[in-house]
């Protein structure tokens, strides 16, 4: 059982474009802290509005989000990030960092949580 939902959950982050996987995790970045504000959300409409393009079930997705358990987010999102490496050029990245800043800056304060979030996509994406 645990095999057939890690296949599908992998299956389901190798389907998603540049807009999705960039909204996942942004949108982890958000909840990161434990909490979702109003300037968070704010920005993750203006990544929307900028990045946006094809289709994008954004109900599906949020209910996905939503429902993933706090001890899966690391997962998710190195799983996530990789797939977004794999599917974006350096400019896209660069883009998706400055919206990942402007997400845990948008409360005024950066959390751990969140800090430790946006190293590891430097890390993984060897921005650093």
């Amino acid at each position: 059982m645990i095999y057939f939902a890690l296949v599908m959950r992998t299956k389901f982050i190798a389907n998603q474009n540049r807009t999705e996987a960039g909204f996942h995790l942004l949108v982890i970045l958000s909840l990161s802290d434990g909490s979702s504000s109003k300037t968070e959300s704010a920005v993750l409409i203006d990544f929307l509005d900028t990045t946006f393009s094809g289709t994008l079930d954004l109900i599906k997705e949020q209910a996905f989000l939503m429902a993933l358990p706090r001890e899966e987010y690391d997962n998710h999102f190195s799983e996530v990030a990789a797939h977004f490496l794999s599917i974006s050029t350096i400019e896209d990245r660069h883009k998706l960092l400055e919206f990942a800043m402007k997400v845990i800056m948008a409360d005024k304060s950066v959390d751990a949580e969140e800090n430790r979030f946006v190293n590891m996509l430097y890390d993984l994406w060897d921005m650093g």
